[in-house]
């Protein structure tokens, strides 16, 4: 084997080692992935408790205890109508940005009618949601930070592929 076969081997060998390390990394990120999207499954498919219907004597309107915290946003009646929980939650955020604690979002979100079971079912829905974007970042991080260790080894490979000439042409 000649010195050029030879140092096109270990140029491949090289890259072919970068690559893998490269597939490593990509496999530990879907598996981050893959144990994330089982949990949301396992809490979706958790089986709900039931809860007896108790017999009503009286027509008694309970009140709704406010959530803990000072300072909610003003929010109109009309302002989150006809929207689902996760467009509203999203516009809620781009109005107000993420200085509110989740109850206090529920709170706005209900004041601004959005529809809902129950204050618990919004306030699981919006804990969601926040999970979902967290993973959806996280995931995004791991893409731009794969895409640039794929970039620099491909600039250190193209570095020794390029002959370096410590010599002036004149």
């Amino acid at each position: 084997m000649d010195a050029i076969t030879r140092r096109k081997y270990e140029v491949a060998l090289k890259e072919a080692e970068a690559e893998l390390g490269n597939h490593e990394k990509r496999i530990e990120m879907l598996r981050g992935v893959i144990e994330g999207l089982k949990g949301l499954l396992k809490e979706a498919e958790a089986p709900k408790k039931r809860h007896p219907v108790k017999q009503k004597t009286k027509s008694v309107r309970k009140r709704r205890r406010k959530s803990a915290g000072a300072g909610h946003p003003k929010v109109s009646p009309r302002a989150y109508r006809g929207m689902g929980p996760t467009d509203a939650y999203r516009k809620f955020l781009a109005q107000y940005g993420d200085t509110y604690t989740v109850p206090q979002i529920r709170d706005a979100l209900l004041r601004g009618g959005v529809k809902s079971t129950s204050s618990t079912a919004l306030l699981t829905g919006i804990h969601s949601v926040i999970r979902r974007d967290r993973l959806k970042a996280e995931t995004e991080a791991a893409r731009k930070a794969e895409a640039a260790n794929k970039a620099e080894a491909e600039a250190e490979a193209a570095n020794k592929e390029a002959p370096a000439s410590d010599e002036f042409s004149d």
